[in-house]
């Protein structure tokens, strides 16, 4: 029996588990093929709706399930944390020191907040925290005007355009409750401008400018002071906020760091087109765990799945042919609480958001509803 082993079991390994489980299903039935998913909780958070929870427009149930629910029944489910992934010996050790060997790999351990390498980065509410985004709806509500700043502490992180989604929906929220004129809003950012890439930043700059929101960028934030309630840049900038809102850095997992085969941020070395872990054909890795210059968002984990389960068939049924990943990633950004906008591009062809519409916010808002029954499951 071959065994396929997907460590991790989030957006990413959960939607390509999935789609073997669907392709392999003759080799299932007949036991010539395990999947296995190794994961650290029986619980799966749909990360992108944490970021609608401080305005309302989500609850905390709507975006939590249970793994085992998501998963084929086909698919073994091993609740346990990762301590090791030796790929010298084909094995995935886990914390009580079993060892689990496969034939194929799928490396699906994301990205993780470290809300320590900033200093006093604590006291910034963030959306990417489950919890720091309910406590954070509680903060809104009872705010009553004042500086808010909005900062991306560290690229890359997960869901880029979400930082730019979150300052729209705040005025919009601002307005509706009647306290815009009553606060200034300022977007820092690493690099020049709102967003990393020209074709998008040049579309959202003008958005910005239209509702009155200060940006302040290049600013590399180095730390934060919780007392003072002042946040500062190795630029040189120092600025007073009431509310700090914003994004911790992020890193690969630690147990990529711990196994050695990660950069120095723990991302991955994966070939661009087949993603395959560089140096090792029997190794895959997808979402956010790879080093690759694209997005961190789930609609990118969904597309490489297709790559990364077609080649893993291939792989079992010993066919020669090699699937390719172009890059692809699909992003709608909310433009307020009501209306929105989408990009769509590859690794040769940039993005071009198109004027924000309410239609874009209602595909928004159904995509995340269709995660459940549809995305995870790998339907389609």
């Amino acid at each position: 029996m071959k065994r396929i082993i997907i460590a991790g079991g989030g957006i990413a390994g959960t939607i390509v588990a999935n789609r073997l489980a669907r392709q392999l299903s003759p080799e299932l039935e007949k036991g010539e093929v395990e999947i296995v998913v190794i994961n650290a909780s029986d619980r799966h958070i749909y990360q992108p709706g944490q970021l609608l929870i401080p305005f309302g427009v989500t609850d905390t149930g709507e975006i939590i399930r249970d793994e085992k629910e998501l998963l084929d029944p086909k698919i073994r489910l091993i609740i346990k944390e990762i301590s090791k992934i030796d790929v010298q010996n084909h094995s995935v050790i886990t914390a009580d020191g079993t060892a689990y060997n496969y034939d194929e790999l799928v490396i699906a351990t994301g990205s993780h907040l470290q809300w320590d390498e900033v200093p006093g980065y604590r006291a910034v509410y963030s959306p990417w925290d489950l919890e720091s985004a309910q406590k954070l709806r509680e903060v809104l509500q009872s705010f009553t005007g004042g500086t808010v700043v909005i900062n991306v502490a560290k690229l890359p992180h997960k869901c880029p355009v979400a930082p730019m989604e979150l300052t729209l929906m705040l005025d919009d929220y601002l307005r509706r409750r009647g306290l815009r004129e009553k606060t200034e809003i300022i977007y820092t950012y690493p690099v020049p401008g709102v967003f990393g890439i020209k074709t998008t930043n040049d579309v959202m700059i003008k958005i910005f400018e239209q509702r009155g929101i200060k940006v302040i960028s290049p600013f590399n934030v180095t730390r934060v002071n919780p007392e003072e309630k002042t946040i500062e840049s190795q630029e040189g900038e120092k600025i007073k906020f009431d509310l700090a809102l914003g994004v911790p850095p992020h890193k690969g997992a630690k147990v990529i760091e711990d196994s050695g085969i990660g950069d120095r941020r723990n991302w991955v070395p994966t070939d661009k087109f087949t993603l395959r872990m560089k140096d090792h054909s029997d190794v895959y890795v997808i979402g956010d765990t790879t080093d690759l210059p694209i997005s961190k968002a789930g609609s990118t984990a969904d597309f490489e799945s297709y790559v990364v389960a077609g080649n893993i068939v291939n792989d079992i049924r010993g066919n020669n042919s090699t699937k390719l990943f172009d890059g692809s990633v699909f992003c709608y950004i909310a433009t307020g609480l009501d209306s929105g906008t989408y990009i769509r591009f590859n690794y040769n062809y940039p993005p071009v958001p198109p004027p924000p519409s309410y239609v874009h916010w209602w595909g928004k808002l159904l995509y995340n509803k269709l995660y459940w029954t549809v995305t995870a499951k790998a339907i389609v």
